[in-house]
């Protein structure tokens, strides 16, 4: 019941203005509470914005050292930072940078992961989804599909049922009861399913490599509305209010007005021009009460105006951008490149505020909480900044 009072709370309140939004995804971040960063992108709606406050002079308090390589991105739960390395092994890192938990799945893992109520949910690259239980160590169950997971699954909560949402490589978009495993339904879709799915409402919305994106009831588990693109889609989109924002793969940014469970209408933020040198990006959007800010062209973030699609500004940062994706954080951006550099931006100027550099590849988006954030770089090195 907690996601379903906090939907209706947002629906209202965004309503009242640019403020009140802030507030309404302020709740949504949260979770189930401060010291909680259960999902890649924040919250269910994969916006990637946060009203938590970045510090204001990040200081490197510590850094764990794995080095096996690692895809995913850090969640937190309860305070403690939790990664997933190539080879399967899940560690808990807990908030002075000792290890306190391990868990050997013993089969590579790319996807990001989710917790809810003190339960590991992971995709793996032998098509098995799986649920661990962080208080016994143990595994509940898991699920085989004929493809792999390499997209991270995400979590709605109605009525009292919990439930699970992954993509598979089989083509197929699944829900599960997140209790037992059970298969409540899977929607079959064209091609690869490579990105998380974004909640809006009571529907699921995804793209796939055969360049479509879909929207699905989550409780029947209807397909009712979809919409091709120019290129497939690479990563996942990022809803706020009734409007979803979406990458292709060449790069163009389309935002899709949702309503009734159908694509209302859509339009071009932002398109690219190979014939000119333009290159696309992996990385997802990240959207707040007036903004969008993405990627563009290996080099830049751009900020768009959602009023009436103009751009505000375009930074060129230090290096070359890649699958990590940008974090709106009240006022602030924070971004990663993919050879190592993380900046932190004016959200209305593109001002650069703080840099640092750490030495290593990152494809991993930041996990914030309030004053504090994590860096996972792809050689499993876990970077811990804040005041």
């Amino acid at each position: 019941m907690r996601y379903f009072r906090l939907f209706i709370i947002s629906c209202i309140v965004v309503t009242l203005g640019s403020l009140s939004a802030c507030m309404a995804l302020s709740d949504l971040d949260m979770m189930e509470s401060d010291n909680n960063w259960t999902i890649f992108r924040g919250n269910a709606a994969l916006s990637g914005f946060t009203d938590r406050a970045l510090p204001e002079n990040p200081t490197l308090k510590w850094c764990f050292k794995n080095d096996v390589r690692t895809v995913s991105s850090p969640i937190v739960y309860d305070g403690v930072a939790f990664t997933c390395d190539r080879k399967g092994v899940i560690r808990g890192i807990d908030e002075l940078g000792e290890q306190c938990f391990e868990y050997d799945l013993q089969t590579p893992v790319e996807a990001s992961f989710i917790i809810h109520d003190s339960v590991l949910y992971v995709g793996r690259i032998d098509g098995f989804l799986s649920a661990i239980s962080l208080r016994t160590h143990k595994s509940l169950w898991q699920y085989e599909t004929d493809g792999q997971i390499s997209a991270s699954p995400n979590v709605i909560e109605k009525n009292g049922n919990t439930r699970i949402l992954v993509g598979s490589y089989d083509d197929n978009m699944y829900t599960f009861n997140a209790q037992n495993g059970h298969r409540i339904n899977k929607v079959e879709t064209g091609y690869y399913i490579n990105g998380a799915t974004a909640l809006w409402k009571d529907y699921m919305v995804f793209g796939g490599c055969d360049s479509w994106l879909r929207v699905i009831n989550t409780q029947t588990g209807e397909a009712t509305d979809s919409m091709e693109l120019k290129a497939y889609v690479p990563a996942s989109p990022a809803i706020l209010g009734d409007y979803a924002y979406v990458s292709d793969y060449d790069g163009n940014i389309y935002e899709v007005h949702l309503e009734n469970g159908k694509i209302k209408d859509h339009r071009m933020l932002l398109t690219v021009n190979k014939e000119e040198g333009d290159a696309g990006s992996v990385s997802i959007p990240a959207v707040s009460h007036d903004a969008v800010y993405v990627f563009t062209n290996e080099r830049y973030v751009v900020c768009i105006n959602k009023a009436d699609g103009s751009e505000r500004w375009r930074k060129m940062l230090k290096g070359i951008t890649g699958e990590s994706s940008p974090l709106v954080c009240r006022d602030k951006l924070l971004v990663c490149t993919k050879d190592g550099h993380v900046s932190i931006l004016n959200t209305k100027t593109g001002e650069e505020l703080w840099h640092y550099e750490v030495g290593e590849q990152i494809i991993a988006s930041p996990a914030v909480l309030e004053g504090s954030f994590y860096i996972l770089t792809s050689r499993g090195k876990l970077f811990y900044f804040s005041e």
